[in-house]
């Protein structure tokens, strides 16, 4: 409709102005006429010459629908005298008035009027100068009538032809921008409809890209970032804006130089040169931040023209999956560690069981022999008495020669004397490995679930005589532990471990310093505040400023590797601030020794 009713409004817009300007032109026309008509007139008619040779054409009046006739306020032939109309021109004429044109169209039939002046010339002065007029003077005027009728015809016939042409026209233009129109519609919806779906497939792969858990970026020829999804963004602290433009290599390598040859801008040169899709599963992003992420990544080829290839990389952030995967693996290593210390645990409480037994026989068979030799020296002594009054008495002297030479070929007094060093030695030997048996099998047996009353004086006595092996030969232990200290409520075989694994790193510590004397560790017991605490020194190499606030940090050691897990002291924060509400802390001093500190609560709320 659109068209049809634009067209239709055009076409009576220009036919209104069509028919205006015929109707405009029957004046124009009748003007054009009585003009033209005027001028012949003049240039003939009026010519003495011509009037003289042919008064018949003179007197002739009608041309086709227009009359003439010359006229004059006093004229010699009283047929050329002016009505009121030619006499109001002629004195028009005086003034100065070129013509006088005037449509008579109420008139019965209409007729348009139009009069011009007529000067007196030289050779008009023979008939006129009766006039008294002067060449140059309006002697009179040639007026002539046109008949309104036939030109108002002929544009009536023009009028019926323009109307009928625009009517064509519009029917013709009217179909054509229909049919046009119709075709442009079609093929506009047809485009609005491709356009919406390419809008909306866009806006679908925006989505799918947008709502990817992993990084998202497409690289030119050049490994230039061409467009990277939020995802891509956050992973490596950039934002979309500031990715595009640049080489997708030196945001994530920063100015750090990869430590192997396989990167991400050999993976996506050689991507873009054979087309094949490659993969790294293994390789370290630098974040905006600073820090480094563990990342894996894969190119794939897009399909475009050979002139601008493109790739599409595709990241994923793995640290937690890889430190999830490294505390499994230390998980499992504990776990097995920890099996592993429950069958010692199991075979060292049966060994202890089954040495405790004999090392009771051992023990109580030297104290026999011991006192046996005690009462044997009573009978030697009383023995040297008797020999020293039987010397008196000539018929023994030679059974005393031969008790003498027998008591220096023995060395008798050597051999008292030693061997009551050994008996001793031997004694406190046995009653050394039933305290180191005893306290195995407290050590190794697991304890209860729940907390109970224990004493932290025999906890810490127990742990230092079972890893007696780790510092005997770098350190000396010395113990000062407090008389009066009351039982604590704790997880006994927890703290056992707690303490067990400080001792050890201190032994550690020392030997770490290879310092030329052995080292010292003091073991200290005190109750402060309602709460026992035990001291565990050393004069070891210190704990580093830089590593000092990582030192409680789950996987964190300064040891040689294959030496520590730098679960140790994670674990013991755990037990003591974690399952006690106490406190674990050290102080250090690099190069001289460090002190880490046990506090636990002598009274606590029960969960």
């Amino acid at each position: 409709m659109f068209p049809t009713i634009f067209w239709l409004a055009l076409t009576l817009v220009s036919l209104i102005w069509n028919l205006s300007v015929i109707d405009n032109s029957v004046e124009k026309i009748a003007f054009e006429r009585g003009q033209i008509m005027y001028e012949m007139v003049r240039l003939t008619k009026i010519n003495p010459v011509l009037m003289a040779n042919d008064p018949t054409l003179f007197k002739k009046q009608n041309v086709k629908d227009i009359q003439y006739r010359a006229v004059s306020s006093k004229p010699m032939n009283p047929e050329n005298i002016s009505d009121t109309w030619e006499s109001q021109a002629l004195s028009q004429f005086q003034q100065g008035t070129e013509f006088k044109f005037e449509p008579f169209l109420n008139q019965e039939p209409a007729y348009f009027r139009y009069i011009g002046p007529v000067y007196m010339q030289e050779q008009c002065l023979k008939c006129h100068g009766y006039e008294g007029k002067r060449v140059g003077d309006v002697r009179g005027g040639i007026s002539v009538k046109v008949l309104a009728e036939p030109i108002i015809a002929a544009q009536d016939e023009a009028k019926q032809i323009m109307t009928l042409l625009h009517f064509i026209g519009f029917l013709m233009i009217s179909v054509t921008s229909n049919f046009l129109m119709s075709q442009l519609r079609k093929h506009w919806l047809k485009l609005k409809l491709t356009q919406q779906n390419l809008k909306d497939k866009e806006q679908f792969l925006s989505d799918v890209t947008n709502s990817m858990s992993e990084g998202f970026v497409v690289l030119d020829n050049n490994g230039v970032v061409k467009y990277t999804n939020p995802e891509s963004a956050r992973l490596i602290g950039w934002t979309e804006n500031d990715m595009l433009g640049k080489q997708f290599s030196q945001i994530v390598y920063a100015e750090k130089k990869p430590d192997k040859d396989k990167t991400v801008e050999t993976t996506v040169m050689d991507t873009l040169k054979d087309g094949v899709i490659r993969a790294d599963n293994d390789d370290l992003f630098c974040h905006k931040a600073g820090h480094e992420i563990d990342i894996v990544f894969s190119v794939s080829p897009m399909l475009q023209n050979e002139n601008d290839k493109q790739v599409v990389l595709t990241f994923s952030d793995i640290s937690e999956r890889k430190r999830a995967d490294r505390e499994r693996i230390d998980l499992e290593r504990q776990l097995n560690q920890t099996h592993k210390m429950e069958a010692v645990g199991q075979l060292a409480g049966g060994i202890a069981h089954e040495i405790n037994t004999p090392i009771q026989y051992i023990g109580d068979n030297l104290k026999f022999i011991q006192e046996s030799q005690q009462d044997m020296q009573s009978l030697l002594q009383q023995y040297a008495e008797l020999s020293s009054k039987a010397k008196q008495q000539p018929e023994l002297q030679d059974e005393l020669e031969k008790i003498d030479k027998t008591i220096e070929e023995i060395d008798l007094e050597y051999l008292t004397e030693e061997t009551t060093n050994a008996i001793d030695q031997s004694i406190s030997g046995a009653s050394q490995v039933a305290r180191i048996v005893l306290a195995m099998k407290e050590f190794a047996h697991p304890g209860g679930k729940d907390m109970a009353l224990a004493d932290l004086n025999r906890i810490v006595s127990n742990a230092v005589a079972v890893c007696k092996n780790e510092w005997k030969y770098v350190a000396d232990t010395k113990l000062e532990l407090s008389d009066n200290l009351p039982d604590v409520r704790c997880l006994a075989g927890e703290v056992s471990q707690v303490v067990l694994n400080i001792i050890v790193n201190a032994a550690h510590a020392i030997e770490a310093a290879k310092r030329e004397e052995k080292g010292t560790i003091t073991i200290t017991s005190a109750l402060k505040d309602e709460q026992v605490e035990i001291r565990v020194s050393d004069t070891g190499t210190g704990i580093p400023e830089e590593a000092q606030e990582y030192v409680f940090n789950p996987f964190f050691t300064t040891k040689d590797v294959g030496r520590g897990t730098g679960q140790g002291l994670a674990i013991a924060q755990d037990i003591i601030v974690g399952k006690h509400q106490g406190e674990l802390l050290f102080e250090t001093e690099q190069g001289v020794g460090t002190t880490f500190i046990i506090r636990l609560p002598v009274t606590r709320e029960e969960a």
